[in-house]
């Protein structure tokens, strides 16, 4: 969800939701704002009714949308050391939908002064705080979906291996050993960038750098499959074609 704050109508969000799209009514457009300028010319009341419904309809969305992402985190799978991580992150969640109900509570007894000034802490405090929060689970369920390919870039470099002792073993000249060292590094780099990653989450470490510790990682992985498809091409060049 993302807000943005109106000046001619300071407080009031204007934002839209996507949970799976099945929430039409957390899709909030300029012309629920028309709506409220329409009843401020109907009397404070009714301006009043109007500034209440919609910053509750907002504020209800917001909370909807960080069920959808606690339901998402929580229904990733994740090994037991992972299980930290993300029970963390869920509490956090939870702390965020207990904020929301607080904000929540206050609607129905704000003037119009109080819906501005409710909507304006929501803003703040979601530029402050939600949307670090949402971006550091989108950074977990991007960590725990690639963990799998780091112990399959493992096996591969034990293959790897094998073809090149065979290889050596068996009299072949040739410079694959330099290209099999890189990968090796690569792979080992890619390991403990990984563990860097984790170990940041662990610590709540801002999402920019745990998302950059995940990014180094898949390059440093990226790197040395380049380094296997070299090594595959020359492994071609050096065994007996079929007569």
């Amino acid at each position: 969800m993302f807000f943005l704050l109106l000046p001619p109508l300071a407080g009031i969000f204007l934002g839209s939701v996507n949970t799976a799209r099945a929430a039409d009514n957390c899709v909030i457009t300029s012309s629920d704002l028309d709506a409220v300028t329409a009843a401020a010319a109907q009397g404070l009341m009714a301006e009043l009714a109007a500034r209440r419904a919609l910053l509750t309809r907002t504020i209800a969305c917001a909370k909807a949308e960080a069920q959808s992402l606690q339901n998402n985190l929580n229904g990733l799978s994740v090994s037991d050391d992972e299980k930290t991580i993300r029970a963390q992150l869920s509490d956090r969640l939870n702390d965020a939908m207990n904020y929301y109900d607080l904000e929540l509570e206050k609607v129905g007894g704000a003037g119009i002064t109080g819906t501005q000034i409710i909507a304006k802490e929501v803003f703040a405090w979601r530029g402050n705080n939600y949307n670090f929060l949402a971006a550091q689970v989108a950074n977990f369920t991007l960590w725990v979906k690639s963990q799998n390919l780091f112990e399959t870039a493992l096996a591969r470099l034990r293959s790897v291996e094998s073809i090149v002792s065979f290889l050596e073993q068996a009299g072949a000249q040739n410079e694959l050993r330099s290209d099999l060292a890189s990968a090796q590094v690569l792979v080992q780099d890619a390991r403990n960038e990984n563990d860097s990653a984790r170990n940041a989450f662990l610590q709540s470490l801002p999402p920019d750098q745990t998302l950059a510790l995940i990014q180094q990682s898949l390059q440093s992985l990226s790197d040395a499959y380049q380094k296997f498809f070299d090594i595959s091409t020359v492994v071609q060049t050096l065994l007996p074609t079929k007569p």
